[in-house]
């Protein structure tokens, strides 16, 4: 992303699916034409491929449920499933939208910033859960 004209892209941080990209405080705008091309061309690096790469047994998507169920189960409200993508791409997600969008092996996670990832509850729960 950053050699495609998104300079200050943040290194990924972590997260169910492999690794997510918080972009709060960065200032990126994911609706501008630079965001959007550099995502285009660098979509097939994504972990897995995308979602046109190897897809996720069902056992991975199963533990992905039972760590989504886990966060609420230890405060994390409104916490979200992750979600299959459709092997044409990913949906139309508006990344200023949601604190974190992690993707791989086809599936989705994206939690909105209505969570605050910050919290010492989700933290917490991040913990006892194993979601990094």
């Amino acid at each position: 992303m950053r050699a495609h004209g998104v300079t200050n892209f943040p290194d990924p941080g972590g997260g169910a699916g492999g690794g997510g990209i918080n972009l709060n405080g960065t200032g990126i705008n994911p609706q501008s034409p630079a965001f959007r091309a550099a995502q285009s061309t660098c979509f097939h690096l994504m972990p897995g491929g995308g979602p046109n790469g190897h897809r996720l047994s069902r056992q991975q998507v199963a533990a992905m449920v039972a760590t989504s169920n886990c966060m609420r189960q230890h405060g994390a409200t409104g916490f979200p499933d992750p979600y299959s993508v459709p092997l044409g791409g990913l949906p139309h997600l508006n990344p200023a939208n949601y604190s974190s969008v992690q993707v791989g092996g086809g599936e989705v996670l994206a939690i909105p910033k209505s969570i605050d990832t910050n919290s010492p509850v989700f933290k917490k729960a991040s913990q006892t859960c194993n979601f990094h």
